[in-house]
């Protein structure tokens, strides 16, 4: 479900989202600069709250969710993989947050049916499109702690 070319791609948005803060902050710092050698008090003051509120929404609208992925899909390419085969049970229609990025959650049995302590929860990206699976069928789940990374469809239903 996830290569080094996501990798890729991620850190190049990045980038790309560093560099439209850059660009803006540069042209703010040489107008801060130029209030100071002014000696204009308000003007540098207000030049300065104007880089801090626009620094801190950049950040954390369009480089922290962008750096929680990079951080997501790092993990699904190296941390310890486990994997759990059982029968496909429901999934939530409202995805979640977790870790700063959004995902399904949805569950499968491992065990017996009727036992809930067989159930395991499990985080499907809710970036990508989550397969159209039918209550009882067979799936394998292979996961880093809760979060999925790939995830097939048994040969036989457990009807």
């Amino acid at each position: 479900m996830y290569s080094e070319q996501d990798l890729t791609s991620i850190m190049r948005r990045i980038g790309r989202v560093r560099l439209w803060m850059i660009l803006p902050t540069v042209v703010l710092i040489a107008c801060i600069v130029w209030s100071f050698i002014l000696r204009i008090k308000w003007l540098t003051m207000l030049l300065s709250c104007l880089m801090g509120a626009y620094l801190i929404f950049v950040g954390q609208v369009f480089l922290a969710p962008k750096k929680a992925y990079l951080k997501h899909v790092k993990s699904a390419l190296s941390d310890e993989r486990k994997v759990a085969v059982g029968i496909f049970d429901h999934r939530e229609d409202t995805p979640v947050e977790r870790n700063g990025v959004m995902f399904y959650a949805f569950y499968i049995n491992v065990g017996h049916k009727a036992d809930p302590e067989d159930d395991r929860l499990f985080y499907y990206d809710a970036l990508r499109e989550m397969p159209a699976w039918q209550h009882g069928q067979l799936l394998r789940v292979t996961s880093y702690d809760k979060f999925v990374i790939s995830v097939t469809e048994e040969a036989e239903n457990a009807g």
